[in-house]
């Protein structure tokens, strides 16, 4: 079974094969993360001649039947070629080279799945289908999109709860009293009031002294009074 993560792919190596409208659209995703891509492929798109030649990926031409030892060197292989066939081969590279391995041409057999995604101000979301329907997962994604675009309070409960994320570090509180508050803002109704409002700062003063509470109880307990 898959385990959804969100991996930071800067300066890693990924490698594509395949120089069609599917390994371009894969080759741009990982370059906007700042990831190392070279293409695989006998021919190019256009768009992958162009960002070769402003530097910003490689091109090689090499028949994916005589593919092997160059791939080691890879985080990330993305297979995507409409031949099937070659599958099996790929999934034994993975396991010679240790490499992660992203099967464009067959989700339900890939290892490695790369989700529709989304997200606002730190909040960031994907989704897939596990092969069933891309048109749906889009849809999908598109809806929590507006979802998230539309709700102003959840960005107010986010600064402040990142906030008293920040000033309970910032103080040292024990890890004991850092749960109990995050439990006791999380089910603050005034907090949630103030979200509501768009009231940031009165919102961060809140948790600020729903902090300062605890810690002054702890306090108390440790004493003995």
């Amino acid at each position: 079974m898959r385990v959804p993560l969100f991996i930071e792919f800067h300066g890693k190596k990924v490698a594509v094969i395949g120089g069609g409208n599917v390994g371009t659209s894969r080759a741009k995703k990982f370059l906007e993360v700042g990831a190392e891509v070279t293409v695989f492929s006998l021919e190019f798109s256009k768009e992958l001649k162009k960002l070769e030649k402003e530097g910003k990926t490689r091109l090689i031409e090499k028949r994916v039947e005589d593919l092997d030892d160059e791939l080691s060197e890879f985080d990330l292989v993305v297979v995507a070629i409409g031949d099937k066939s070659h599958n099996a081969r790929f999934k034994e590279l993975a396991k010679k080279h240790r490499f992660l391995l992203n099967l464009a041409n067959d989700a339900s057999e890939t290892e490695v799945v790369v989700p529709f995604e989304g997200g606002k101000n730190g909040i960031r979301f994907a989704v897939t289908t596990e092969g069933k329907s891309g048109v749906v997962a889009r849809v999908v994604r598109d809806k929590f999109q507006q979802l998230l675009e539309s709700d102003k309070t959840i960005f107010t409960y986010l600064t402040a709860m990142e906030h008293l994320k920040n000033f309970m570090k910032s103080r040292e509180i024990p890890i004991n009293i850092r749960m109990r508050v995050y439990a006791i803002a999380g089910s603050s109704k005034e907090l949630l009031k103030l979200s509501e409002l768009g009231k940031v700062e009165e919102a961060k003063e809140l948790v600020e002294r729903i902090a300062e509470e605890e810690v002054k109880k702890g306090d108390v307990l440790e004493s003995g009074f």
